[in-house]
């Protein structure tokens, strides 16, 4: 199973909407039905998405914050300045899918 995906949830989402109104205009049901359906599918693999990258984010975070403590500890400051990015890379990637 591949991972969540924001592109294929907007295109589901428009294409889903367009059918949903062109079904409707032309009074075609199973056209309006089936769009409502995909929209509502582009919604839900939207929010996965948003989901698992904020979850990705913490991982980082939380992780950067750890190996920079231990390379605080050790006297590593290469290490601990990298793990510092990483610790902001996931804050900054929490943030976005907020």
């Amino acid at each position: 199973m591949s991972a969540p995906s924001r592109t294929d949830a907007k295109k589901d989402q428009f294409v889903g909407n367009v059918k949903d109104n062109v079904g409707g205009a032309v009074g075609n049901e199973s056209l309006q039905s089936k769009g409502k359906t995909q929209n509502a599918a582009g919604e839900t693999q939207e929010t996965a998405a948003n989901v698992t990258g904020y979850v990705q984010g913490a991982a980082d975070q939380v992780g950067g914050a750890v190996k920079g403590a231990v390379n605080s500890l050790t006297g590593n400051t290469t290490g601990e300045a990298g793990n510092k990015a990483q610790e902001k890379k996931g804050e900054a990637q929490k943030a976005f899918n907020s």
